[in-house]
This record gives structure tokens, sequence and C-alpha cells, in this order.
């Protein structure tokens, strides 16, 4: 309480004094036009309008007029983007494809710097020093190949050069949170060296209490991360980067409550007897390399990620000690692509490339029962190999008239062991090994129909690699899965108006997805075990829309909304009893239909500022049978303060009306649980830079 009590009076303070100095402030320009943006994600720097795709980008400002903390947080600016954060894990979902709760991959890519975060555990990563986002909705197995079925996001980091920068920031909020985070970087030897570091640290003691522990940080969260650059540039046609990045966790996952039953309870209230506690420690070095000659750019990313993963939970929800879940997660990944590229704005620009990588992960996942002929043990031990050759080019026959088309050649190799045991003294051991390779085509048109109109049409394919049921299988048949794979058409358009004070972008689309990967009960196996299979297909189809403008001098409007329906056309699971249950027809869990936001932000001259936005979720199931939903959501949040040349302090509110809303329903033993979404927050955040 002191915490926000004290942030509340320093920004009082700042505020009143950063006004005397209000004239000596940069006026701004008399007109607002909005900028010409370029994109890396294609692998190559290309204009945001000659890109044939549904393309959406954010820049630093925009996140710091956001407040976005979080890849949860600022994916919400997109649409048909959405995370799902839960207590049991992330996962970013894009135009409806999702995964069940439990997959370890995501259909969506995630590239930090261009280095991959394979496991969807990693995906809702905190924003630190960013220079900006990146998303590209659709397939892009052609120049990601693997887990990029629905779509990829790519976070830039900023990057040393001659410039030398620092910013130090702290912030203060309700339910005990505390941030603090700096940076600096610039040249050790001008034009040749340059070095960066940045540290965040962020910590709450969450919104969930333990009414049977008397605690109030069931959902606590702690995590430092830091991050170290040295950039060298002993000519003008090379570059070399070597970062190494760190971050640890300490996590309270107390946040799912019985919501019917004797145990039930209100809403940020559990009644847990166990721990209920994860933590998480990830390391990534990386090593980038780029060579830019006459004629070709060649690009060199290596990377070696170490991430572990612990978690305690409580089976059963009440404060009975009936069970926990003890999981355990430990991933070692390398990669390296090296790529070609062409230089410059040509008729014929083009990117190809090689990637290798090889993973491998060990888990355990034990349950844990009072009843110990009930109690279950699960190790894996797994490789997966993987190699890939790509190209893409786009010609322009015209200087209005482009055509694209690329291709993906991927191998993948996949090795595992399983060991099950039980309480009651069963023990069984079995291996798999599958390999197999995916061609991945991509093809685009677009035209300049005018100077300020492009539309374009596209086609592509993506895949969700096969893998492992590390979490619930018991025997060889359910230990395993086979790849899923997607087709996608969309058209779309892309305009500017008034000068480039208003832009609008609009795109619709048609995915076709078979060998859907779904999950499964196995009642014959026991309680709770499951299995993967690829017996089912669906399709998700829908239109987004985004829009951006100047309207006024000092005043910024950003907008957008989306819409993907995905449904299941053929899906049928054998119940307990022996017969059969069709889930045709059902929406796809985990998928919201609606994602809709609206920003409108205003700055004075002197400098003073403020910004709101209204946030938006449609209906999302949480299972196969749609029994299990919430009706769609929306929130406020707003800030206003202080930004001068080197000075800005924000009061802040994030669902400011409340509003409650689910993100995770099931049911256990007959009875409902749920997890709440975050209720109103705020507080203060003061911050320098140079």
């Amino acid at each position: 309480m002191r915490h926000y009590i004290l942030g509340g009076i320093l920004s009082y303070f700042l505020l009143f004094e950063s006004a005397h100095a209000a004239e000596s402030q940069p006026q701004p320009a008399d007109t607002y036009t909005l900028e010409a943006i370029s994109v890396t994600a294609t692998k190559r720097e290309q204009a945001l309008r000659e890109i044939a795709g549904s393309v959406s980008t954010a820049s630093d400002i925009d996140l710091e007029n956001q407040g976005a903390e979080t890849l949860q947080d600022a994916t919400k600016m997109f649409p048909n983007v959405h995370m799902k954060s839960t207590s049991s894990g992330n996962e970013i979902v894009i135009r409806g494809m999702s995964t069940w709760d439990t997959a370890l991959h995501s259909p969506a890519g995630l590239y930090v710097d261009g280095v991959p975060y394979p496991l969807s555990y990693m995906q809702n990563i905190y924003l630190h020093d960013m220079e900006g986002i990146e998303v590209l909705r659709g397939p892009q197995g052609t120049l990601y190949g693997r887990n990029s079925e629905s779509g990829v996001i790519n976070l830039v980091r900023r990057t040393p050069d001659n410039k030398l920068r620092g910013s130090l920031f702290t912030e203060f909020g309700n339910h005990n949170t505390f941030r603090l985070g700096a940076s600096a970087a610039g040249p050790l030897l001008e034009d040749k060296v340059y070095f960066s570091g940045s540290y965040l640290r962020h910590q709450t003691d969450g919104f969930v209490r333990n009414e049977y522990k008397q605690k109030d940080q069931a959902a606590r969260h702690k995590a430092d991360s830091g991050r170290v650059v040295l950039r060298l540039t002993p000519t003008d046609a090379l570059d070399v980067r070597m970062s190494l990045d760190a971050t640890h966790s300490d996590d309270g996952i107390g946040s799912m409550r019985l919501s019917t039953g004797p145990y039930r309870s209100g809403r940020y209230k559990i009644r847990s007897d166990a721990p209920d506690e994860a933590s998480s420690d990830l390391v990534i070095p990386a090593f980038t390399i780029t060579h830019t000659g006459e004629h070709v750019r060649t690009t060199s990313i290596t990377s070696y990620l170490d991430y572990k993963y612990k978690m305690l939970s409580d089976l059963d929800r009440t404060p009975l000690p009936l069970g926990v879940s003890d999981m355990s997660i430990n991933q070692r990944n390398i990669s390296e692509e090296l790529r070609f590229s062409s230089v410059g704005k040509q008729r014929l620009s083009w990117v190809a490339g090689l990637f290798l990588g090889k993973t491998s992960m060990n888990t355990d996942m034990n349950r844990i029962r009072r009843r110990a002929a009930a109690t279950t043990y699960l190790h894996t031990d797994y490789t997966e190999t993987t190699g890939a050759l790509f190209g893409q080019a786009t010609y322009a026959i015209t200087d209005a008239f482009r055509l694209t088309a690329g291709l993906r050649a991927e191998y993948t190799g996949l090795d595992g062991e399983q060991t099950y045991k039980t309480g009651a003294g069963q023990r069984r051991a079995y291996e798999k090994g599958f390999r197999y390779t995916e061609f991945l085509p991509m093809a685009s048109a677009s035209l300049d129909v005018t100077d300020n109109l492009t539309t374009y049409a596209s086609w592509s394919q993506g895949y969700l690699p096969g893998g492992f049921n590390v979490f619930s299988a018991s025997s060889k048949d359910t230990f395993y899965y086979k790849p899923e794979y997607s087709t996608n058409y969309e058209l779309g358009l892309k305009t500017h108006w008034l000068d480039n004070k208003l832009q609008a972008n609009v795109s619709a689309f048609y995915s076709d997805i078979r060998d859907k990967q779904v999950r499964e009960e196995v009642p014959s196996a026991g309680i709770g075990t499951w299995k993967f299979t690829n017996s089912a297909k669906a399709h998700t189809s829908g239109v987004e829309l985004e829009v951006r403008a100047y309207p006024l001098e000092g005043w910024e409007l950003r907008g957008g909304v989306g819409y993907a329906r995905s449904e299941i056309d053929e899906w049928t699971v054998s119940t307990p009893s022996g017969g059969r249950k069709n889930y045709s027809g059902n929406r796809l869990p985990w998928a919201p239909d609606l994602t809709y936001h609206l920003g409108v932000g205003y700055t004075h001259p002197s400098g003073f500022f403020a910004q709101a936005e209204y946030l938006g979720s449609g209906k999302q199931y949480f299972d196969a049978e749609n029994t299990l939903s919430d009706p769609g959501y929306n929130t406020v949040n707003l800030q206003f303060g202080y930004r001068g040349e080197n000075l800005t302090v924000a009061i802040w509110g994030k669902n400011v009306f409340d509003t409650h809303y689910i993100t995770k329903k099931l049911v256990a033993n007959g009875n409902k649980i749920v997890e709440d979404g975050n209720p109103f927050s705020f507080g203060t955040t003061v911050s320098w830079s140079f």
C-alpha cells in the first residue's frame, strides 16, 4: 500500500515542477503524418505496403503509450491476435488457431531478434528496451517452417550504436506491485565497438487470496531478466553481434478456484492446501553476423537455449490433502540459420537460406495422490533434429504489380522414450521414432491500384509438427502424434489517405486445417489419461480491420477489430460407456471469435498527455463439447502524465471499471474450476532517459 501512495505523491510533485519547464520543450510540428513502415520479419527489409499479407506493427512509442509490460499486453493492440495466459501456461492464438491447454508448442511462432522461442511456456515474456513488434498473420511456413502455422510474432530490441543512451524507470502499483528497469548503450570505440546492457525486475503479490492458508500471495510473481550485447563493425560491410539473455522467475500459480461444490469460493479467492508454485530459468546466448555486399546480404544467426521449468500444484483445488501435481521440463536447443538476400530496391528481390536445429528435452510429470495406487509417474526423454532449405522471391512486373513465390523443404526427425509407473506397481517402458519431410509453398500477387491503395491476394501452407505426449501418456499408442497441416487463402487492401494522416488496412481469410491435433480422453487407461490424435478436420475464417490516424495536431487514434470463426468440421470420439460422440460443428476451444481495440491519445505542446484504451474479446470455449465458455468482455485502461525531453511521469489504471471475466474453465469430479482474469489495477511510473 505504501508503495503506490508514495509513488502517487512523487508523481504529483514531479508533474508540478515539470510544468515550469514546459516552455523549453520542443514544440510539435503543425501537422502530423504517419511514417512509412519497414518490416524485417520477412527476413529482408520491405516496405509494409509492399508485403502481400496481413501485417501489424507497434513501435517502442506505441508500447509506451499503451503501457505494455508483457507480450500479452501488446497483443491486445493487434486484431485477431490473442494471448492465452493462465496459471498452466501461455500460448499465442492468431486467427482462432489454437491448441489444447496442455500442448507444449503453439501454432504461432515467437522470435526475438531472429532467435526462436519454441515452447508455449516461453511466450508471455516481459518487454524492455524494445524497438518494436511485428506480427505476420497467416501461415509463414516458407520462411519460418515449424510452429508458424497461424503466423509469427517478431520482437525487435534496440541495438547499440554510436549514440550514447540510457534509461531508468520505476513503477509502483496496488497488490504490492513494483517494477524497476534500467538500460545503457553506447560506443566503446567509435564506429567500431559498441555495448549495451539492460535489467528488469518485476514483482507483485498478485490478486488472489488463499483463504485456507490466510495468505494474499497465491498468484504472486517475481521475475528478473537481463541482457548484454557486444557489437562489432570492423568494416562498413560487416556487423557482428554477440548477446546473452537470462531470465529467472518465481511464481505462485494458485489462481484456479472451485466455483461449485462444497469447497467453492468467490472471485480471487481459493481454498487450497498445496504449495501451488512454479519457477523457471531461461538462458540464451546468440551470435549474429551480417555482411552486406553490393548485391547480396549474408546473415548468420546462431543461438543456444537452455530452459528449465518446475511446477508443484494442487490436483483437487481443495484444502484436503488428496493429491498434488509435480512437473519439470528441461530443454536445450541449438539452432543455426544462414541466409542470403538481395540488397536495396530491385525489380527482383529475394531471400534464400538454410536452417539447422537440434532439441533435447526431458520431462517428469508425477501425479501424487493420497490413494497410493492411483499415483502415476511419467518420465520422458526425446530429441528432435530439424533441417530446412528455403527461398522466396518477389518480381515487380511493373512498378505497380508484384508477384511473389516461395518454397521450403523441411526435414524433422524425432526419437523419444518414456517410462510410465503407478503406485500400484505397474511399470511400462516404450519408445518411438519417426521422420518426415514437409514441402511448404506460398504464392501471392499485389497491385498498387492508386498511389494510396494496394490490393493483394495470397495462398500459403503451414504446419504444426508432430511430437510426444509428455504429460499424460500411458502406452506407446498414446505417446506420440503426427503433424497438423493448414492451407490459407487471403485477400486484402492497404490504404492511406489525407496526406498520410490516415491508414486503413483490411483483410479476409479462410484456412482449411487437416489432421488437426486434438486431445481425447482414454477412459480405459485410468484417471487423467488422455492422448493427442490427428482425427479432426477444422477451418477458420474471418476478417480484420486496422486503422490509425492523426486527425488533429497532438491527437492520435489507433484501432482494430478482428473476427475469426474457428469450427470443427469432422471429429468423433469414443465415450466411457462405449458410445460415440460427434463434435462436428462445434467451435475450437481457446479461440475468441472477436478481438477489438480502440486507443485515443492526446499530447499537449507542453508535454502533458492522456491516453485511453478500450479493449475487448469475444466469446470463447474451453472444451470441445462447448459446454464451458466465457461470453466475452471489454476493459478500459487510462493513463495520463507528463513527457519531457528526459523525464516521463505517468499515473495509470488498467481495467478501471473492474470488469470480471474468466480465462479458464474445466470440470473435475463433477465440479467446475475457473480462473479469474485480472481485476482493476493502478499505479504510477517514473522514467528518466538520455
